[in-house]
């Protein structure tokens, strides 16, 4: 049995590896943005808020930066992220804290 198991293990193996498949993915990301505030705030406690990502029609599209006020005293922008999960990356967006 033993004399079986070597060969036919060595044959799966290499057949597994023969069919991988390499996917490449490419990513347009928009050149030129602003990511960083463009000039001073228009108003007293403005907070910029930069660009963030949203799924639309089955692909993520940016969303330019703005000023907004914040919603409660004391609250803090808190930046959106790639977050990776088991089917790939998704974008959390940003919130208040």
């Amino acid at each position: 049995m033993k004399k079986l198991f070597i060969p036919i293990l060595s044959i799966f193996i290499s057949y597994s590896t023969v069919n991988a498949q390499h996917v490449s993915v490419n990513l347009s990301f928009p050149v030129g943005k602003v990511i960083n505030p463009p000039g001073k705030a228009p108003f007293h406690g403005a907070i910029w808020i930069g660009p963030e990502w949203r799924w639309d029609r089955g692909r993520y599209v940016l969303v330019p930066g703005y000023w907004a006020r914040p919603q409660k005293r004391n609250h803090k922008w808190k930046c959106g992220h790639w977050e990776k999960t088991r089917r790939g990356y998704i974008w959390v967006g940003g919130r208040w804290r």
